[in-house]
């Protein structure tokens, strides 16, 4: 029986003052998620599958006791996981089972025990939608955010302390003790002098020392 070869490199320590070349790169750089040529009969059917392209879609941060729920299907978990960041900031999903199943590569029959899985645990709560005939047209799926999603609830900003309202004039804060030692500027005295004159007012002596 031939036993396949992992396309993945074992990482080894090298030693101390040698370099040690990993041995599988050459099947690292064969590794092409994006392009399959011909299925091998000898790995599962999934490898075969093309990798889905990243187009900048996240999920939110979502909580570890929604992760570590054992009571749920893998796959289950994978569906609300990928529902969570359809939903955006909240609302309703309108989509189909179809759909779901595009993106998950799964038939509608499991999605529909996808969905009563997470409806058993709470997860999410669903309904039917149908056109005017009566045929049904899709599913309107309406998530429990507070058991997937993590939401850091932002700490009130303290308000700032009014000032009391007294009838009486405050005194202004003032530094009376300010010594103003800088030298004095004979031109600034001058243009001040001037702009006096043309006010008929007398300046008194700054510097009577």
């Amino acid at each position: 029986m031939q036993h396949h070869i992992s396309l993945i490199p074992k990482l080894t320590r090298p030693k101390a003052g040698s370099f040690t070349a990993l041995s599988g790169i050459s099947a690292l750089m064969q590794y092409k998620p994006y392009f399959v040529d011909q299925p091998d009969p000898d790995r599962p059917k999934r490898k075969s599958l093309l990798a889905p392209m990243d187009n900048n879609t996240f999920v939110k941060p979502i909580k570890q006791g929604f992760v570590k729920n054992g009571r749920m299907m893998p796959m289950t978990r994978i569906m609300l996981t990928l529902l969570a960041g359809w939903a955006g900031q909240g609302g309703c999903i309108k989509t189909t089972t179809g759909i779901i199943g595009k993106h998950l590569g799964r038939c509608r029959r499991q999605i529909f025990r996808y969905l009563q899985d997470a409806v058993e645990e709470g997860y999410l709560t669903y309904s039917r939608t149908k056109d005017r005939v009566g045929r049904y047209t899709g599913i309107n799926i309406w998530l429990n955010f507070a058991a997937i999603r993590f939401s850091n609830t932002r700490k009130p900003k303290k308000a700032a302390n009014a000032p009391e309202m007294l009838d009486v004039t405050q005194e202004s804060e003032t530094n009376s003790k300010f010594l103003y030692n800088k030298e004095a500027d004979p031109k600034m005295e001058a243009a001040l002098g001037r702009f006096a004159a043309t006010l008929d007012f007398e300046l008194p002596d700054l510097h009577p020392y």
